[in-house]
């Protein structure tokens, strides 16, 4: 589930010029989607859904102790993604990575008394994490997707994420826009690899001009699209970047991009499908 962590930054950023459009929106047939911090996010947040589960054990687990672990619990996975980016291509590696996360979220503020349950609360923690439930869409993503949806546009996902994503693509009903989607742990790939998106390209039935990858990883998607010759806009929903120092178009969040497109916003909570 690496979509499930913040955006990474785009090396060697600050010379280069973003281009403020795309060369050919009218040209655009397909577009793909990363999931995580595209999409989707945790819902409320990794540290709720964490104390849900320490409350439901009668744990008495202060969420401002949580709160203080979640730059660790980060570090931690970005260093275990940095030394095996392959991860994301194994159920189980996906599975042991989430679960080095939650130990170390959690680890510190778990009462002394009670360290004998530690393990099978984090893997409860870990497995509540992968539930559905456990995200929410943002406010943008059903009226965005029912706009291009009802222009014709084939869409797909892109996504590094263990196989439960389908379950939970299919829980937030957002299959009915979503023609397939290429997930990195039934592929036995993780992006950057350019397989994942020669497959869009080809269940999309599309070629690289006439396609735009959207996601929030500079390195996994605006690179790995680039590598097979797709276009690609970078979702920056925190405002982490300056736009002046990426190298593609940044949108804030989807109705953005339905500009980039030049597709008029007017009207596009009317098209129905809620």
């Amino acid at each position: 589930m690496n979509d499930a962590k913040p955006p990474d930054t785009p090396a060697n950023s600050r010379a280069r010029i973003a281009p403020r459009q795309l060369e050919q929106p009218q040209s655009v047939r397909a577009i793909f989607f990363d999931v995580g911090f595209t999409l989707l996010a945790p819902f409320p947040s990794v540290v709720e859904i964490a104390g849900r589960v320490c409350d439901a054990h009668g744990l008495a687990i202060e969420r401002e102790c949580l709160e203080r672990q979640v730059p660790a619990a980060e570090a931690s996975l970005r260093h275990a993604v940095r030394a095996a980016p392959q991860t994301w291509a194994d159920d189980r590696a996906i599975s042991d990575i989430w679960q080095e996360y939650f130990t170390v979220l959690l680890r510190p503020c778990f009462p002394a008394r009670r360290l004998a349950e530690f393990t099978d609360v984090v893997a409860e923690v870990r497995r509540g994490f992968e539930h559905h439930g456990s995200y929410a869409l943002y406010p943008d993503v059903a009226p965005v997707l029912r706009a291009l949806h009802a222009r014709g546009i084939t869409m797909g996902v892109i996504s590094d994420w263990g196989t439960s994503l389908s379950a939970i693509l299919r829980a937030h009903d957002l299959n009915r826009f979503f023609d397939f989607a290429v997930i990195s742990a039934t592929l036995r790939q993780a992006k950057p690899h350019p397989w994942l998106f020669e497959t869009a390209l080809r269940r999309a039935n599309a070629i690289p001009d006439y396609a735009l990858h959207v996601g929030d990883s500079y390195v996994l998607d605006v690179l790995g699209a680039r590598s097979m010759g797709i276009p690609a806009v970078l979702i920056d929903r925190a405002g982490l970047f300056d736009p002046a120092d990426i190298d593609v178009p940044v949108v804030r969040d989807l109705f953005e991009l339905l500009d980039l497109l030049e597709i008029e916003r007017e009207g596009i909570d009317d098209l129905g499908g809620g």
